[in-house]
C-alpha cells in the first residue's frame, strides 16, 4: 500500500526536483523516497541526499531574480535547508484564521517575532507563489507567480465546493469577448 503524505505543497516536486545543480546526486530522483519518509523523523539512509539536493535547489532559486537574498551558512547549507526539510505543515488553532497563513508562522521564525495567525493553507491561498516569494526573493521583492492565476475561489461554509467553471478549457473558445475600449 502506498500513502501520500500531505506537507507542504510541492516541496518534493519543486524543491526536491531534479534541477540539474545538485552536483551530489544526479542519479536518484529523491522525490519518492523523501515521500516516503516519515516526516517528524526523516531516516539515516537518504538524509544528506535531501539536504544536499535542497541546498543546491534553494542556491538555484534565489538565484532567478539576480541577486542573493538567502546567503548560504558559514558550512554552505542554505539558510532554508531545515525548516523546509522538515515538510509538514504547522497550524495553531488558538490563533485566528487568515485565508492568507500560509508560512506565516515559519515567517516569524525567521524574522524573529510572534506569528498573528494560525498559519496552515487555506483553500484559496496561492501557495505555490507564496513558495516561489519566499525561496526566490525572501518576500523582499515582488510577488513570485507560477502563472496560474484567476481560479474560481472555495466557498467560506462548508462543503466549500466552488461553483463551476462556467467556461472550462474545452469551451474557451465560446467565451464571450469584452467589446475593445475606444
Amino acid at each position: 500500500m502506498r500513502l501520500e503524505r500531505l506537507g507542504r505543497p510541492e516541496v518534493k516536486n519543486i524543491l526536491m526536483s531534479e534541477n540539474g545543480v545538485d552536483t551530489a546526486n544526479k542519479i536518484v530522483d529523491l522525490r519518492d523516497l523523501y515521500n516516503e519518509e516519515d516526516p517528524f523523523r526523516l531516516g539515516p539512509t537518504y538524509l544528506d541526499a535531501y539536504r544536499s539536493r535542497l541546498n543546491a535547489n534553494l542556491g538555484f532559486f534565489d538565484g532567478l531574480d539576480g541577486k542573493l537574498d538567502w546567503p548560504a551558512q558559514p558550512d554552505g547549507t542554505h539558510p532554508l535547508t531545515e525548516l523546509l526539510l522538515a515538510d509538514f505543515l504547522v497550524v495553531d488553532a488558538a490563533k485566528p484564521y487568515a485565508e492568507d497563513s500560509y508560512f506565516e508562522i515559519e515567517w516569524a521564525l525567521l524574522e524573529g517575532r510572534e506569528y498573528t495567525t494560525c498559519g496552515g493553507r487555506s483553500l484559496n491561498d496561492d501557495v505555490i507563489d507564496t513558495l516561489y516569494t519566499l525561496i526566490v526573493n525572501a518576500g523582499r521583492g515582488p510577488r513570485v507567480s507560477d502563472g496560474v492565476d484567476g481560479t474560481v475561489l472555495a466557498l467560506r461554509e462548508f462543503p466549500y465546493l466552488a461553483p463551476a467553471n462556467p467556461y472550462p478549457p474545452e469551451q474557451a473558445a465560446t467565451i464571450p469577448k469584452a467589446p475593445a475600449n475606444r
